[in-house]
């Protein structure tokens, strides 16, 4: 079937419940396959028997369907995509509010909270929701003592909506960040977390890469070595066959950062496929670590993906290499070295996590 919306994630769970095998399939798979067809209508009859062509031509090969991630893997990515959905809802509102607060009570409108797991008092005071005493207090004698124009007739109303939408939304985005917390204390991902701890990745990588690749068994074969495939009809220079590392191209692509060639004419280059989502959080992760100067105290990787970030944007700044550390570069070729620093921590993490499953298994 295809995986469209809420209506197919229903008759997945009912099948999967019943002890049926589900396969999907993508809907651009599907519309090649309608075009093979020489179809150029569309309708639900003539879906389903391309649909039927598709898994027919492809029953023997699984790896020409998507994922299927377990209930509780998808309940969290779920949660995961709703958060994403929050944090975009949120800032508009919240520059919304703040331009109001400009005239109606200036001295706040650059007022946040220390903590990201708590909800700014300013929009707690102005939707009249409840917190401590003390801060209610602190925030009526603010007012009492503003310049702006809450003092004298009260907020506007579309602030105070304003504020109630961003204190629901944020309260909303601290209980699922609790909830992402609690799933990464399961014993059953302990060797993810101990592979994520070498990187310092944070719980918003860690589920998202989590929920990319679990279960871990995917990429490994019987012996719980990196997958491989032997191409038996071509030789490198050795004289040996070729090894295709399947595993860790699979992962490379489950972690948004699989490449591929791409041609048009006399245009020749590449294009990187894979989750959208997980490729910008290793680039927010690299952003977060590789500043212009050295992150304090690093662990050994950490320091390692820094001097390969510094040398790779001097390497591509200047013939010789040598610019000062503190200036390597504009901000479109520190992207490109972040870009790097996401790719190499893949690997890295790869490696990481077939050592920390393999002392796991032997446990």
């Amino acid at each position: 079937m295809e995986p469209t919306g809420n209506y197919s994630k229903l008759w997945v769970e009912r099948l999967l419940d019943a002890g049926k095998e589900v396969r999907l399939i993508g809907n651009r798979d599907l519309t090649s396959y309608r075009k093979l067809c020489q179809w150029d209508y569309k309708d639900d009859y003539h879906d389903a028997t391309a649909l039927a062509y598709c898994g027919w031509l492809n029953i023997n090969n699984p790896s020409f369907f998507l994922s299927i991630r377990d209930p509780e893997i998808q309940a969290i990515y779920q949660l995961l995509l709703q958060h994403e959905r929050i944090n975009r809802e949120l800032k508009p509102l919240v520059n919304r509010a703040r331009n109001l607060l400009h005239t109606e009570f200036p001295e706040a409108k650059n007022s946040k909270s220390e903590s990201s797991d708590k909800v700014d008092g300013i929009w707690l005071f102005i939707s009249n929701s409840e917190q401590h005493p003390g801060w209610v207090k602190f925030w009526k004698k603010k007012l009492s003592k503003s310049i702006g124009t809450a003092n004298k007739y009260g907020f506007a109303l579309q602030t105070i909506n304003l504020s109630k939408q961003i204190v629901r939304l944020k309260q909303r985005r601290i209980e699922i960040k609790r909830t992402f917390e609690d799933f990464l204390k399961v014993p059953e991902f302990s060797f993810y977390i101990e592979a994520f701890s070498k990187f310092d990745l944070g719980i918003y990588e860690s589920v998202t890469i989590l929920c990319q690749i679990h279960p871990f068994s995917q990429f490994l074969d019987a012996d719980g070595n990196e997958l491989r495939k032997i191409k038996p009809r071509k030789f490198g220079k050795s004289g040996k066959p070729i090894t295709k590392r399947v595993g860790l191209n699979r992962f490379h692509a489950r972690l948004g950062k699989a490449v591929k060639p791409w041609e048009s004419g006399k245009k020749k280059g590449h294009i990187v496929t894979g989750s959208v989502l997980a490729r910008i959080r290793l680039y927010l992760w690299a952003r977060r670590y590789m500043a212009l100067s050295p992150p304090k105290n690093p662990k050994p990787a950490i320091k390692f993906l820094y001097d390969s970030y510094i040398k790779d944007i001097q390497a591509k700044l200047t013939k010789d290499g040598k610019i000062d550390p503190n200036h390597p570069g504009n901000n479109a070729l520190k992207q490109w070295g972040k870009a790097r620093v996401g790719d190499k921590l893949v690997k890295m993490l790869f490696k990481e996590l077939i050592g920390s499953y393999r002392s796991h298994k032997v446990r």
